[in-house]
């Protein structure tokens, strides 16, 4: 959560237990973050796991902050392609000429892949674009 000041985090997630005080903090967080990591977040701020939003104490909550903003998750490889997946979101296709990649409004910059808003149906369809995108962009250069 870089966008966010640690300051403002910590009063982000107060507002939210404070709204929502029956509901564990986990699923509180998960507006924000992945459930497991939300849950390996509060092991490291020695909150306990089920705790309920109205139950976390502000020593928990600031450590919990801390964790958020302090931690770094190296990536230690995939879980190969028959796991892969795709995300939507990026460059709008709009910005960019189909016939080569190119921005149309940097010249000279290239999109292509998950760089673009594209995506489909999982079966494939998105590596597909992706590696289409990114020949057509390559040729194009």
């Amino acid at each position: 959560m870089p966008n966010f000041k640690e300051e403002e985090l910590d009063a982000m997630i107060a507002a939210e237990c404070a709204a929502s005080g029956r509901r564990q903090v986990a699923v509180i967080l998960d507006r924000w973050l992945p459930r497991r990591l939300a849950d390996a977040l509060l092991q490291q701020a020695e909150a306990p796991i089920g705790i309920r939003g109205a139950d976390l104490s502000k020593l928990h909550r600031r450590r919990l902050t801390a964790a958020i903003k302090g931690s770094s998750i190296p990536v230690a490889g995939t879980m190969g392609f028959r796991k892969a997946e795709v995300t939507a979101g990026g460059v709008s296709l709009d910005e960019v000429d189909s016939r080569d990649m190119q921005s149309r409004i940097v010249p000279g910059l290239y999109f292509a892949g998950e760089l673009l808003d594209l995506d489909g149906p999982i079966g494939g369809y998105n590596f597909q674009a992706a590696f289409s995108t990114g020949f057509l962009a390559g040729e194009s250069m």
